[in-house]
């Protein structure tokens, strides 16, 4: 049995259009879940395949291997993975403290990179429940990922008794920095499991589905839409200027992250998985980064 997880935000519904009836009759189950839950279950077993935080990835990089041509990208404004903040510029934040969503691997360490090395400011983490009413109460400012964010993106309302909060979009702040794309998830597989996603034809189904759902974003949209409670033109929009290819230039961007956010990072350690051709290391063409 081979149990895919799902990360449970509108991101991904195109990548697992008619997923399920593509594989209908094989052994495989479906486990939903937000990215901290998926990163915790692939790396206890849990599960096999998933879309995971590309931080924790890298993390178990001797455990998995990342499937080609999959993930959640953007360049540029993402609308899904934002900081609100009481102070008009994230530099104010010094010495301030920081409110990080419990959901999110990625987006937490992208925010130290960035006050590290962006904003050059040094403020105080705390990690809670993504609630971004009480997050605001206790801090200066609160990390939102997801579909929370996407809603709070859409309505800027204000919080009672203190208005409305400034909100960052961190795949911009990105962009402004290095010019390049952001990756915030990958497709993970434990390298167990390998050889039976091969033997049940698991990527090309993937691959299937992919180009079939970004064919049919309108309709993913209108569907979905009820959920949130978002115009389904808000939603179109969305899903159409995020990035799932994994191309060359997004793996550059990805390559940056990796340097900037983890002290002993080796490009060499991180796979590929390609069914015909094996294991291959997923920053072999990829050159080193340099910023200033």
């Amino acid at each position: 049995m081979i149990t895919i997880g799902i990360i449970d935000y509108l991101n991904v519904e195109p990548l697992y259009f008619r997923l399920q009836e593509r594989l209908q009759g094989k052994p495989v189950g479906f486990r939903r879940g937000v990215p901290t839950e998926l990163n915790r279950a692939l790396r206890a077993g849990e599960i096999d395949l998933a879309p995971i935080s590309a931080i924790a990835a890298a993390r178990l990089a001797h455990e998995v291997a990342i499937l080609p041509d999959l993930s959640i990208a953007t360049l540029g404004a993402v609308k899904t993975v934002l900081l609100f903040s009481w102070m008009a510029d994230p530099r104010e934040l010094d010495d301030c403290r920081i409110a990080l969503s419990d959901e999110s691997a990625t987006s937490v360490e992208l925010v130290k990179v960035l006050a590290r090395h962006f904003w050059r400011i040094s403020p105080r983490y705390r990690v809670e429940p993504q609630d971004l009413d009480a997050m605001l109460r206790r801090s200066s400012a609160a990390l939102l990922i997801g579909d929370d964010a996407l809603v709070e993106s859409a309505h800027r309302r204000e919080i009672r008794g203190r208005g409305q909060p400034y909100a960052f979009d961190l795949g911009d702040e990105w962009l402004k920095w290095t010019g390049l794309p952001f990756v915030f998830a990958l497709w993970a597989a434990r390298r167990e499991a390998l050889p039976a996603l091969a033997e049940l034809d698991i990527l090309p189904a993937l691959y299937a589905s992919k180009a079939e759902g970004l064919l049919h974003i309108p309709e993913i949209a209108r569907a979905y839409a009820p959920r949130l409670g978002l115009h389904i033109g808000v939603l179109t929009k969305y899903l159409y200027d995020l990035r799932y290819d994994l191309s060359p230039r997004d793996r550059a961007g990805l390559l940056t992250y990796f340097s900037l956010a983890l002290e002993d990072f080796q490009p060499q350690s991180l796979h590929c998985w390609h069914p015909e051709k094996g294991m291959i290391p997923l920053f072999e063409d990829i050159p080193t980064p340099v910023l200033a």
